[in-house]
């Protein structure tokens, strides 16, 4: 649960915080100076939904680039042998006969 939401939800988010936030700031800060305050509902939504889209993509990419490992291992899944759990593991690949 927690991978999904910080590669998912979190950068899909997070446009639609930071201009949620600014307009609650804007919007305290222009009733007590005066003016019209910025309405929620008015906001670039498809931007902020484009933004979200885009920097979730960027999340995993990084995550993709960053957590790889080399192309000529393979991956080896956690497993219990003699009643210990011996951790997952890059192990050389074995030529194919």
């Amino acid at each position: 649960m927690a991978r999904i939401l910080l590669t998912y939800l979190i950068p899909f988010l997070m446009p639609m915080a930071v201009y949620a936030a600014w307009t609650w700031y804007r919007a305290r800060y222009v009733a007590s100076h005066g003016g019209e305050p910025p309405r929620l509902e008015r906001g670039p939504w498809p931007l902020l939904v484009f933004l979200g889209a885009v920097s979730a993509f960027l999340v995993l990419g990084a995550t993709a680039f960053m957590r790889g490992g080399p192309a000529d291992q393979r991956y080896v899944p956690p497993q219990v042998v003699n009643g210990e759990v011996v951790p997952g593991h890059m192990e050389p690949k074995t030529p194919k006969q």
